[in-house]
């Protein structure tokens, strides 16, 4: 009898265990397909996204044909116009219109008009009479590229439909660097493309399989509410519904989305992809239930296998070595985590850890968990675990290490039934993460102070035009005005001119308005520094860059700074230097940061910084060397002062971001920067460049 209920008992335990198996199988390899389900559907969106982003690149590209077509022929009428639109309309689906807009007298009147249907434009209107798209066209001469405006309404009503419209300006020859006088009056005209974003949508999307896969189309660029350009519906979709009201359920449709951006001309377009119910996918779906049935199976077999034939011997064997290949992989697991984790008794003293402590304990408390910690956060973490311990609840908190280093300190309970034991502690090194927020921090100050540069770079340009243009035209009539001064001075002696007297006056007033002129171009260049910081900086690091245009630039935007800290500053550069390989704005900014830092570091005006540039004797590096006359470094500060957060200036508002930034920026260039100093003498910093062709 005891044995019969031993075997029952035994039988009924495995029974359990392939149950279970069987149902955790099942939840794995659903969850394996589910994740493949996603995969798939994301490779869809991605081939719709990439499919309908061509599309929209290839109806752009009928605007720029016209564009070519006006550029290479100057006799363009109306019937040629016609044929060769004609031929993009036959070609591309999605044109509403293709217009030509000579160049303008009084107005921007329509001069061409080719429609594949009603677009709302008519030979002869002024499209200058909207102010949308004058300001449209205004853009595109500015730019001197296409440019593309929001959405407009094609059809209107409970389903409407949008189209937008693409403007691209037409020059004849223009020098190279042309300003915008010259491209206003080298202006031919603006070739006009109006076109509807469904019909290219649906022309996309008819070269692929219907997958079940719809989409939403926004313009990233417009004003709040203007969003929505179109709204796809899949082709599987049997929703009898107007397209305008099913997306306006995706807010509570839990539906996974995928969503890219792609630029449109000068705005910023989105795509994103949700699957409807009828998505088809090429994965067998019926996996999971077969394993399911299959596993009960197997599990009603071995618990009569065990019935019948006594194998509770095997059985345990089997579980023994699970249970010791857990144990490995648990212990593989704990000693190889990234993490430091170790776990604590209620008197804070430890029991494992996994790794040596980041920081030895050198103060007698090793076999105790603060040990670990700098002094300043032992407090903290006794305070902290005691909480834990009390109250049985996680916590953590973040501290910064001895040596410029940052870790997040988390602790969690650990119970025996319903009491707290212990607690572990996991550290985790948070320094690259640090680093990262700061400079994305850094960078966007600079892209704010960028687009600030911008705006007043334009204010400041409008005056100053005007007053350079008042003044040299004063310069030119100076001549003929002397003369009618000089004539009244013969005939009726010496007179006052301004409170002068006009020998003076005669003499003085040319140097004056030189003076006006020389200064007019001197807030030319301060503008054009500034216009050049503002530039956005593509992070190609394969140009050939002008160290002698680069220092220079750099030591203007930098004159205040200059005239505030020292009566002596010298840039010196041979008569020719070869180009360096890199990026010039990074370059810039590693030499206003390096200068800057000299600056900085003098006691008073009469010390003075040095800048000069060499190339190397073996030809293969150009030498910029920065020297100081400043205070100078001990060997201590020397060897940390490019470890990021570190500075010596706190007071003064120091981030310790400068100097690291450098040395990552030269490293990026396959360059290196070392630095000498002696307290109370001065600074060298020194930065090698590759040479461009080497």
């Amino acid at each position: 009898m005891s044995r019969f209920l031993k075997l029952h008992g035994l039988a009924l335990l495995v029974g359990l265990a392939g149950l279970l198996l069987s149902l955790g199988a099942f939840w794995v390899i659903r969850a394996e397909l589910e994740a493949r389900h996603q995969l798939e559907f994301e490779w869809l969106a991605h081939n719709r996204n990439r499919v309908l982003k061509k599309g929209i690149e290839e109806r752009l590209d009928a605007v720029r044909s016209l564009h070519d077509l006006f550029r290479v022929s100057e006799a363009v009428d109306d019937r040629a116009f016609g044929l060769f639109a004609r031929g993009l309309f036959d070609r591309y689906q999605g044109i509403q219109a293709l217009a030509w807009v000579p160049r303008p007298q009084d107005g921007f009147p329509i001069h061409y008009l080719e429609s594949e249907r009603d677009s709302g434009l008519q030979v002869g209107q002024d499209l200058g009479e909207n102010p949308v798209l004058r300001a449209l066209m205004g853009r595109a001469l500015a730019s001197g590229d296409m440019v593309v405006s929001g959405r407009i309404p094609l059809i209107t009503g409970e389903n409407p439909q949008y189209g937008f419209m693409a403007f691209m300006p037409v020059f004849r020859p223009l020098p190279p660097g042309a300003t915008d006088r010259e491209r206003q009056a080298q202006l031919q005209g603006f070739v006009v493309g109006v076109f509807r974003i469904a019909d290219i949508a649906d022309t996309a999307m008819g070269l692929l399989e219907p997958r079940g896969v719809e989409f939403l189309v926004q313009d990233e660029s417009a004003p709040t509410g203007e969003e929505l350009l179109d709204f796809y519906a899949s082709r599987l979709n049997r929703d009898p519904a107007p397209a305008s009201i099913q997306w306006r359920g995706w807010d509570l449709d839990p539906a996974p989305r995928v969503t890219e951006t792609f630029p449109v001309a000068d705005r910023l377009w989105s795509i994103t992809c949700s699957p409807t119910r009828q998505f088809s996918t090429e994965l067998f779906l019926e996996g999971p239930w077969i394993v399911l049935v299959s596993g009960l199976a197997l599990t009603l077999f071995m618990v009569l296998f065990i019935l019948h034939f006594r194998a509770a011997l095997r059985l345990r064997l089997r579980i023994e070595e699970e249970l010791r290949a857990s144990e490995q992989k648990l212990r593989i697991l704990f000693h190889q985590s990234p993490d430091n984790i170790m776990t604590v008794d209620r008197d804070g003293n430890l029991l494992i850890i996994n790794r040596p402590l980041p920081t030895p304990p050198a103060d007698g408390k090793e076999r105790r968990a603060e040990g670990c910690l700098p002094i300043r956060a032992r407090e903290q973490f006794n305070q902290a675990l005691g909480r834990v311990l009390t109250l049985g609840e996680p916590e953590g908190f973040g501290y910064a290490g001895d040596d410029s280093t940052w870790w997040d300190l988390r602790l969690v309970p650990l119970r025996e039934g319903a009491k707290v034991t212990a607690a572990m502690v996991i550290l985790t090194d948070v320094t690259e993460k640090r680093v990262l927020e700061a400079h994305a921090i850094r960078n966007a100050r600079m892209a704010s102070l960028g687009v600030l540069a911008a705006s007043v770079a334009h204010e400041i340009n409008n005056p100053n035009n005007a007053i350079h243009f008042n003044a040299s035209i004063l310069a030119r009539s100076w001549k003929d005005i002397r003369k009618v001064l000089d004539r009244h001075r013969r005939e009726y002696g010496d007179f006052s001119l301004g409170g002068m007297p006009v020998a003076k006056a005669l003499e003085g007033l040319p140097r004056l308005l030189e003076g006006i002129v020389k200064g007019s171009q001197r807030i030319e260049k301060i503008v054009g520094n500034l216009k050049h910081m503002a530039r956005p900086d593509a992070g190609d690091l394969d140009h050939a860059v002008d160290l002698g245009e680069i220092l220079p630039t750099a030591l203007s935007l930098l004159q205040s700074q200059i005239h505030k800290h020292t009566a002596h500053c010298r840039l010196l550069l041979p008569p020719s230097l070869p180009r360096v390989r890199g990026n010039g704005q990074q370059l810039e900014q590693v030499f206003i940061n390096l200068i800057l830092n000299a600056l900085q570091s003098l006691p008073h005006r009469d010390a003075g910084v040095q800048i000069t540039a060499s190339l190397e004797p073996e030809g293969e590096f150009v030498r910029v060397t920065v020297e100081d006359e400043g205070q100078g470094m001990t060997e201590e500060v020397r060897e940390r002062v490019t470890e990021p957060f570190f500075t010596t200036r706190v007071a003064t508002g120091g981030t310790g971001l400068g100097l690291s930034i450098c040395a990552r920026i030269v490293q990026h260039h396959s360059g290196r920067m070392e630095i000498e100093s002696q307290p109370g003498v001065g600074t060298q910093v020194s930065v090698w460049l590759p040479v461009a062709t080497a």
